[in-house]
């Protein structure tokens, strides 16, 4: 199991490497998808030391967006870093189970060429694990059942789509 800095520093890899921009707000939304999409097919979270929160705009990973926030509305042009414990060394975490990975991929095919606005629209449908989570004002916890439970329901969907395609 990865880091949410890890599964950040994946995304934004693939971005680079295949031109597609990434901004703050499609980050988190792809994070917070990759979470559903491993809590369904992998049974476990692909990074458990943040969690999902509904704010006003959907999903947040409250990690990542502060760590990118300065970047507003603008493309992501640096990695996620993370700083020992002596506040000495830094690193850009990677993901190394080739599962997560696979998770992060396959999010990002189903996505990048989705805006950030079209995945808020999309995570905001009636329904969604936000649309039960989400309180005016407050940055409820978007549990993980929830969104197992969800993303259960996607991939039946996707698998019923692909068998009559």
């Amino acid at each position: 199991m990865g880091t949410a800095s890890s599964v950040a520093n994946e995304f934004l890899k693939l971005s680079k490497e295949q031109g597609v921009d990434v901004t703050n707000m499609k980050l988190v939304k792809l994070m917070y998808i990759a979470q559903g999409l491993s809590l369904s097919l992998l049974e476990r979270p692909i990074f458990e030391d943040d969690k999902i929160e509904a704010w006003k705009y959907g999903p947040v990973v409250p990690s990542i967006y502060h760590e990118f926030k300065h970047f507003k509305s603008e493309p992501i042009t640096s990695k996620s870093v993370t700083l020992d414990s002596n506040w000495v060394h830094s690193s850009e975490p990677e993901l190394t189970s080739d599962d997560d990975k696979k998770i992060v991929q396959l999010t990002w095919n189903l996505y990048k060429d989705s805006s950030a606005e079209d995945l808020v629209v999309s995570t905001h449908r009636p329904g969604t694990p936000w649309s039960f989570s989400y309180a005016h004002g407050k940055n409820n916890t978007i549990d993980n059942r929830l969104i197992k439970k969800y993303y259960d329901k996607f991939i039946t969907s996707l698998k019923q789509y692909l068998k009559s395609a």
